[in-house]
């Protein structure tokens, strides 16, 4: 199982400007209360193997995250149901913001910092496991047309489809021309698929995998990203980390958890399972006074002031799949 280790000099406000995250938060908050009233909400239990018991629980924006015992899994419950979460992307002024006002103002950064990267990644494997250039690629469930647009200049000999999306399809019109979405896949019928954060916001992530592998050809490729309850930041700052943003991060698996469920399938060869996310230092570097228990953090990160030392650890945290950023690429058998 391959890891890898990357650099990059992406910040947190070249993403998330914070004047344009405080008005994202500010309309989230009202949009939870409108399209989620607390007696619509199903209660569920861990998403990876259904365990009842938690170590813990605490409440973000209204609505509670729960910690399952064996995996340490953080998951919302009670949760929306598929119907409301999706009337919930379309219609919420929240989101219209997040695609209209604040992905247009960081499109530039995330294409180069972000989005390019991921498809290089995708590509690498891609050629390695296929001599054809002319595949079925699908995206399932994306939560906006980004990857998309940039995808299809890529993969210019492929088909790229996108699966039941979670945006508003009248919005994505103004901004991409001719996009191609369907509900219904073929069975075996695609080459690859790319699941981006998907699984972090289906109400039923086994499920998703288990449509995802469906669509599959006997040895197509599955690329997943996701965020990690295992990770530094998480580990580290808990439920102060700012990552905790329901609805959309309705599932966080740790390392545990994402292997286990990829397991219950019994479909799936893992090729590469990594955390080369570069944000879980200096995140947990600016909540670091809100932490009793942090002075040895606090020395290697503010008082050394050697670079070296924030390299080799960041490089550490990668190495050892320790990072809240995790990305994979299984293989269906």
């Amino acid at each position: 199982m391959e890891r890898a280790i990357v650099h990059s000099d992406l910040t947190k406000n070249e993403i998330q400007p914070q004047l344009l995250l405080e008005k994202y938060i500010k309309l989230l908050k009202l949009d939870i209360k409108r399209f989620f009233p607390k007696e619509s909400l199903q209660k569920v239990f861990c998403p990876v193997n259904g365990e009842e018991a938690a170590r813990g629980d605490f409440i973000k924006m209204e609505m509670q995250y729960n910690i399952s015992r064996t995996f340490g899994n953080i998951y919302l419950s009670p949760r929306p149901s598929i119907e409301e979460l999706r009337r919930f992307y379309q219609e919420s002024e929240a989101r219209k913001f997040w695609l209209t006002e604040l992905w247009p103002q960081t499109q530039e950064t995330r294409h180069e910092k972000m989005i390019l990267p991921q498809l290089e990644w995708a590509e690498g494997f891609i050629t390695q496991y296929f001599s054809k250039t002319d595949l079925f690629l699908a995206e399932i469930s994306p939560n906006n047309w980004r990857f998309y647009s940039s995808a299809k200049e890529f993969f210019k000999d492929s088909s790229f489809t996108i699966v039941n999306p979670f945006f508003d399809p009248d919005i994505a019109n103004n901004y991409v021309h001719g996009l191609d979405i369907t509900e219904e896949v073929l069975d075996d019928s695609l080459d690859a698929v790319f699941l981006f954060e998907a699984l972090d916001r289906s109400p039923v992530p086994l499920e998703m995998l288990r449509e995802a592998s469906k669509y599959l050809k006997q040895g197509g490729l599955c690329f997943i990203t996701s965020l990690l309850s295992s990770g530094f930041e998480v580990q580290l700052l808990g439920d102060k980390s700012e990552i905790f943003v329901p609805p959309e991060r309705m599932n966080i698996l740790s390392y545990e958890g994402m292997n286990t469920l990829i397991e219950r399938l019994n479909c799936f060869d893992i090729l590469e399972f990594s955390t080369p996310g570069v944000l879980d230092i200096p995140n947990v570097v600016s909540r670091l006074s809100d932490l009793s228990n942090s002075t040895f953090f606090k020395y290697i990160f503010n008082e050394r002031q050697d670079p070296e030392i924030i390299d080799s650890f960041q490089d550490y945290l990668q190495m050892n799949r320790l990072g809240t950023f995790a990305r994979l690429v299984l293989r269906k058998c």
